[in-house]
């Protein structure tokens, strides 16, 4: 299981420290919840490296992927209402810390 956390937190250019904010295992992306992965509903299905919203997320099922996955970092699209193409959005971590 991998652990996504915001990349950028407090100020631009420097990672956080703060506790991952979702996980990822088995091709799906799920929330945390009390401390741990709520691995009931996954919020984001992964294809590829492109990440889907499914029926659990918040704003339902997206048909255009909103993240794509670049190595250890997982960026936002052209679809994602928050886009900014010059900042990646998490970064992928393989353990929680």
């Amino acid at each position: 299981m991998q652990f996504l956390h915001q990349s950028l937190y407090g100020h631009a250019g420097e990672t956080h420290t703060a506790k991952p904010i979702m996980a990822m295992s088995g091709g799906h992306i799920y929330g945390i919840k009390d401390g741990r992965p709520d691995l009931t509903k996954p919020l984001y299905k992964v294809t590829g490296n492109q990440v889907y919203a499914t029926t659990f997320h918040p704003s339902g099922a997206s048909p255009h992927a909103l993240f794509e996955i670049h190595g250890d970092q997982i960026h936002t699209t052209i679809h994602h209402p928050a886009h900014d193409p010059n900042a990646h959005t998490f970064e992928i971590k393989g353990m929680m810390t």
